[in-house]
């Protein structure tokens, strides 16, 4: 019987393109004036960076490419924060921005998300007290908790940002894994003037690329690319030139379509072990992307959980790692991208055993 691992969200490795990737590698690596093999700019290949900008009706100028979204995330804190600056954060987070956060010696500020509505008086509070620059948000299939604001809620946002002059910096790793439901203009779409777009290819491509980019003012891509270059000197060409070659080849639409038939199931599988196990009230059911958070109801020993859940063969993660100073003990996050749909029945069944004994 396989081990059934809750712990992290990763793509299923059944939908790689390897194919795909393997002759746009071949493409840069046999093309002489490509950057693929060389030291090149901060900002990244120019060839990635022009698709970017073509995609988004921008400027090239106002890309940056990068080793990942974390990794854009740190060298834009780290080019425009000064440690001790708060930052605005949603709650439950992503836990690697908040680690990333302190790490810069930054103070997060955790703003609630109730029932995977975005609290706005809360965040208007927050905002005028700690005069935070920033506040960070994945607003389509949220992660941890695998909810989308609303339209009425983004627009609240980006009134909120203008009225107190921060910037929102929008992760977007999931939003083209939309199972059902309408699709929703990002918040960089409604207000470039105040959002700053962060996004990467590791769900639509391959992680292992770490091929990432960034939307955002000129003043701000310039110290990114600074903060970059003194940094690494030049993110991966290689990875960044391959991704670069599989977008302009044509490659992405035909795998989105793949990747949403191919999870569909999966997440239909995990939202039907839900049903099954817990009230309608603890979940929030995500229409797309990688995650469900699941509140199970009362404070739980999460260890003893988890050692409990590990003798059969079930990994899952402390949920409490998600909440910046105040855990919450209920919370668990439940990713569906890379599990079977039978071992999403049994690991979900043997958790509902085990939290309520």
């Amino acid at each position: 019987m396989s081990r059934i691992n809750f712990v992290r969200g990763v793509p299923a490795d059944e939908v790689f393109p390897r194919a795909e990737i393997l002759e746009s590698a071949r493409a840069v690596v046999m093309n002489n004036d490509s950057p693929a093999l060389r030291y090149g700019d901060a900002a990244g290949p120019q060839l990635m960076r022009e698709w970017v900008a073509r995609a988004h009706g921008v400027d090239v100028e106002r890309v940056v490419l990068g080793n990942g979204s974390m990794g854009i995330f740190d060298l834009l804190c780290r080019a425009t924060l000064a440690p001790g600056d708060a930052i605005m954060l949603e709650e439950p987070c992503y836990d690697r921005v908040i680690e990333l956060s302190r790490l810069s010696g930054l103070k997060p500020q955790p703003i609630a998300l109730r029932s995977g509505a975005l609290d706005i008086d809360v965040l208007r509070t927050a905002a005028e007290q700690t005069r935070a620059r920033y506040f960070y948000c994945v607003p389509d299939f949220q992660n941890p908790s695998g909810a989308t604001y609303a339209l009425d809620v983004r627009h609240d946002l980006i009134k909120a940002a203008r009225d107190l002059g921060f910037t929102i910096i929008e992760d977007s790793p999931y939003r083209q894994l939309r199972y059902d439901g309408e699709t929703l203009p990002s918040l960089f779409e409604l207000a470039p003037d105040v959002t700053i777009h962060l996004t990467s290819f590791s769900k639509i491509i391959a992680p292992g690329l770490r091929a990432a980019y960034a939307l955002a003012p000129r003043e701000v891509i310039a110290a990114v690319r600074r903060m970059a270059e003194s940094t690494y000197v030049t993110p991966g060409n290689f990875a960044l030139s391959v991704a670069g070659a599989w977008l302009t080849a044509g490659r992405l639409e035909p795998q989105i379509a793949r990747l949403n038939q191919f999870y569909r199931p999966r997440r239909d599988a995990m939202l039907k072990a839900l049903r099954r196990h817990f009230s309608s009230d603890a979940y929030t059911p995500p229409e797309g992307g990688f995650f469900v958070g699941v509140r199970l109801g009362r404070g739980i020993d999460m260890v003893r959980l988890q050692q409990a859940l590990a003798v059969e063969g079930i990994d899952i993660q402390d949920g409490r790692g998600f909440f910046v100073d105040d855990p919450d003990d209920t919370f668990i996050r439940l990713p569906f991208g890379a599990i079977s749909a039978d071992d999403i029945e049994r690991g979900v069944t043997r958790l509902a055993v085990h939290a309520k004994q």
